[in-house]
């Protein structure tokens, strides 16, 4: 029977990548969803209602993957892409490399269940395979990670039959044949503490059964597993945009999480590093504190074209930001990169980091990632500032300009 969730499957012989992407935003029986009746699911809902961000951020990463400079594993192409998307209305992706105007399943239970057998159907029949799981919506810490699918809170009596026991997932999910899984789970990890007092370490649907290790050679598949927060705490996403986690994982993935002693692939560990980097910046600009955790084994899982460093700049006089500053990097002699800080309009200091660059290392040498880092002031200004050199390593570097001033 046809998957409804696939929207692009390359069948050719060879070991491939094979991807499932569920994002849950749509919850009925959550507060203001269509279907919610306060005297009847709010002790169910628990004070959770509609995200807008997981549907955005599963479609940026399907359009990562489906892009032409996006994925890029030679090793192990790009194989299958799967979707589930849980809206208001019926959802729909579009992408030049995906079944044309696919409407995608609405991310049930009984949608993932279907799907997660398909996927791995079709990643089972080569060792050499790779599996990518990614899910992004609300979710629970009752004793082990449960991820809530569309349908959570439904059934009054068994709240939890419209959700994912996660742990169990993975476990069964690591006796497959595919060699290298790498999950990715974007959701809150905050305690049910009234599933916990009733004894439920771990509800929800498994969706596999654990299979003899015999076929594996009685070893389990390496696993990465990233969580967008620590235990017990919440994963945050914007109302008119992704989560902090997915901007960081995008940024990880395209060269954030490369590794120079990798030959510049993306990887496994490397990932995590960046993904706490960016995640650590990003939430302390809104105010908040959200840091990933990681079960993870090392493996390799896509090599950028070119890598792109963010750059930092900080300054040890901190009235520069009071006025115009032309910033220049150079490489090998030649300006590479370049940029013109404005302050904003008022008064006072911006911030520690008021700009930053994105140093691109076209050829992933070692020579190109030296750079010299240099400030130009207007002629009137009573600053001036000493040349840095910097090496522009993944995730990011910083770089503190040493600046004079004139009585």
């Amino acid at each position: 029977m046809a998957d409804p969730a696939l929207l692009f499957h390359d069948p050719s012989d060879r070991d491939g990548t094979h991807v499932l992407l569920i994002g849950i935003g749509d919850y009925p029986w959550l507060e203001d969803g269509a279907d919610y009746d306060p005297a009847l699911h709010d002790d169910n809902a628990m004070g959770m209602g509609q995200l807008a961000a997981p549907a955005t951020s599963i479609r940026r990463l399907a359009d990562w993957f489906l892009d032409s400079q996006g994925f890029d594993n030679a090793e192990r192409p790009l194989a299958s892409l799967a979707m589930l998307l849980s809206e208001p209305t019926p959802a729909r992706y579009d992408h030049p490399r995906a079944k044309p105007a696919a409407r995608v399943p609405r991310g049930t239970v009984a949608d993932v269940e279907k799907a997660v057998e398909a996927w791995v159907e079709r990643a089972s029949g080569r060792r050499g395979n790779a599996l990518v799981f990614a899910f992004c919506g609300h979710g629970l810490q009752s004793g082990n990670p449960v991820l809530l699918c569309r349908d959570y809170g439904r059934s009054r009596q068994n709240r939890f039959k419209g959700a994912i026991d996660f742990e169990q997932f993975r476990i069964a999910l690591s006796t497959r044949q595919p060699d290298q899984q790498l999950l990715l789970v974007d959701a809150c990890r905050t305690p049910d503490a009234e599933a916990e007092l009733l004894g439920q370490a771990t509800p929800g649907n498994p969706l596999l059964s654990i299979f003899s290790l015999a076929g594996r050679d009685s070893a389990p598949a390496q696993q990465s597993v990233h969580f967008a927060t620590s235990l017990y705490t919440p994963a945050w996403g914007r109302a008119d945009g992704a989560t902090l986690f997915n901007d960081a994982l995008l940024a990880a993935l395209t060269g954030g999480g490369a590794d120079q002693t990798a030959e510049w692939w993306v990887t496994t560990s490397r990932l995590h590093s960046a993904l706490a980097t960016y995640l650590a910046r990003i939430s302390s600009q809104e105010g908040i504190v959200q840091r990933p955790a990681a079960q993870t084994q090392d493996f390799r899982i896509c090599k950028p074209e070119r890598i792109a460093v963010p750059l930092y700049i900080t300054a040890n006089e901190p009235d520069i930001w009071k006025e115009e500053v032309w910033i220049d990097a150079m490489r090998g002699g030649a300006l590479a990169h370049s940029f013109t800080y404005k302050p904003p309009a008022g008064t006072g200091n911006p911030g520690a980091t008021p700009c930053a660059l994105r140093l691109v290392n076209p050829t992933q040498r070692v020579r190109d990632v030296i750079y010299g880092v240099s400030a130009r002031f207007a002629a009137a200004s009573r600053f001036s500032a000493t040349p840095e050199e910097i090496i522009a390593y993944p995730p990011e570097v910083t770089c503190e300009l040493r600046v004079s001033k004139q009585p």
